[in-house]
């Protein structure tokens, strides 16, 4: 038990517990709605999407997380507009985009002296963040889980059916838009956490976890949660105490390692004459 307990009496741990917490909650919430639509590369393509923004606000002298969030907006206008032509698949759409805006943000970086700063963007710096980054992450955290309450029948039409959500009115594209704007929140809530490469990992692992498991909507984002969570405490437990291992990276594979041990375990039920829609 002092295993447990002991790294919490310092209070760079108690911030950095309530900042994986935050992300352990918010990053499968709308995780599942972006494997219930098959767009895990939408997570990749925006985690290095907003290095653009990064790399401008750095240059601008103004707060990454206002840069980071500047460029999941423009992603998100671009996706919108880009993804009405027909002829262009949105995976191809997605891909450009983010690899263009990636690209932007590498030139940017290469032209300053940015020390190591930047760099912990990119793979996290979970034990430096501090109670302002813990407040903004709450502040954000909450109007993403906000926004999929609100819009929690137009995200399953738009999931589960997407002709039946355009006859009856839901604006599939806006929709997928708006899914643009929380994935860009989570990665900036996870930038001076886990970074904006481990982003992805919770964004998608936890969700993807707890969609081999879940038979309903609501057990899916409960057990994505469980899974986000407790990958993220355990992880940063761990870390602590191997030393020199960085926190985002442990937690990211350990994630991927309860995958793997729910995939091998749920094969049986998930042949063809197991399978269950969501609903």
């Amino acid at each position: 038990m002092h295993w447990l307990t002991d790294p919490f009496h310092a209070h760079f741990f108690q911030r950095a517990f309530l900042a994986a917490v935050v992300i352990g909650v918010v990053a499968p919430v709308v995780g599942t709605w972006v494997v219930l639509r098959r767009m895990a590369n939408l997570g990749d393509a925006m985690s290095h999407g907003t290095l653009a923004g990064v790399g401008i606000a750095y240059a601008a002298g103004v707060n990454v997380v206002l840069g980071a969030m500047g460029a999941g907006l423009v992603m998100a206008v671009l996706l919108v507009l880009l993804s009405s032509n027909r002829r262009l698949g949105q995976d191809a759409v997605i891909t450009v985009v983010g690899t263009a805006l990636f690209a932007l943000g590498v030139v940017v970086i290469s032209r300053l002296d940015t020390g190591v700063e930047l760099t912990h963007f990119l793979f996290g710096q979970l034990l430096t963040v501090s109670w302002t980054d813990v407040w903004t992450n709450l502040a954000l955290g909450g109007v993403a889980v906000a926004g999929v309450l609100l819009l929690f029948g137009e995200l399953r039409l738009a999931a589960f059916d997407h002709v039946q959500a355009e006859q009856v009115g839901v604006r599939v594209e806006l929709v997928q838009g708006v899914v643009v704007l929380l994935v860009s929140v989570v990665v900036v809530i996870s930038l001076r956490a886990v970074g904006t490469v481990m982003s992805v990992t919770m964004l998608i692992t936890p969700a993807a976890t707890a969609r081999l498991l879940a038979r309903t909507l609501r057990q899916m984002t409960l057990l994505g949660i469980a899974f986000g969570v407790g990958e993220s405490v355990v992880g940063l437990v761990l870390s602590y105490h191997l030393g020199r291992v960085p926190p985002g990276a442990t937690i990211g594979l350990l994630a991927a390692v309860v995958f793997g041990i729910v995939f091998a375990a749920t094969l049986p039920r998930r042949m063809p004459h197991h399978h269950r829609p969501l609903g």
